[in-house]
């Protein structure tokens, strides 16, 4: 394998370190291997007090199982003592490898990006979902108050027409009241005539019974004369 150049190690230095990472002569990974990521073991109480320890359907992990998750590495295996003579001993890997290794970086980097563009978009349909459902609960809101409103129009029109009745009840009362008041003082007039009628037809009966007895006492004087 040719050795490349001072200035092809400083234009490639980050890609060779991550293709340092792959051991020598470590066996191609099929690019459509998954490698499963340890999770933080399950806790034999799956509740504390009475409160779930996870969410449902949530991966996590704790910080002691970071170690577990990430490749590996020893930084002792890439030790140089003598930058003109490095050992053979490092981990190394033919440009195959690192063709194939980082066409695999590459696509499961792109796969990551696009998984977590997924997510960035789920995350903004949740957040519009709860947009939605606060702006369909204002409505609800409005809608209520609007047919608080109503009622309450709706009891002063209501009012209103009882006011209006009672206004008209009360103008014929008052009419009446004012006709029966008049016609009172009327009735009174009528009973006093009565009375008057009364006494005169008195005066006459008196009259007609003095005139009356004015004649029999005359016919009685007649009477005892011609007697005598």
């Amino acid at each position: 394998m040719p050795r490349p150049t001072l200035a092809s190690n400083r234009k490639t230095s980050t890609r060779k370190t991550v293709a340092n990472k792959i051991a020598d002569k470590a066996p191609n990974i099929p690019q459509s291997t998954a490698l499963p990521l340890p999770l933080a073991p399950t806790s034999s109480n799956p509740q504390s007090n009475g409160v779930a320890s996870s969410v449902p359907g949530l991966v996590t992990f704790t910080p002691d199982a970071v170690a577990g998750m990430m490749p590996q590495f020893s930084e002792n295996a890439y030790a140089v003592s003598d930058p003109l003579n490095p050992p053979s001993t490092m981990p190394q890997a033919t440009e195959a490898q690192f063709n194939q290794g980082m066409g695999i970086y590459a696509g499961t980097d792109r796969a990551l990006q696009l998984t977590g563009a997924a997510f960035d978009l789920t995350r903004q349909r949740f957040t519009t979902v709860g947009k939605q459902a606060k702006a369909f609960g204002a409505g609800i809101k409005a809608a209520t108050e609007f047919e608080r409103v109503r009622a309450d129009y709706l009891d002063y029109q209501n009012q209103l027409q009882t006011n209006q009745q009672k206004s008209t009840t009360l103008d014929v009362n008052l009419h009446r009241s004012n006709i029966t008041s008049q016609q009172a003082e009327f009735d009174k007039v009528s009973l006093d005539e009565k009375l008057n009628q009364s006494r005169i037809d008195a005066d006459l009966a008196k009259a007609k019974s003095r005139s009356k007895q004015s004649v029999l006492d005359e016919f009685l004087k007649q009477l005892g004369e011609s007697v005598a």
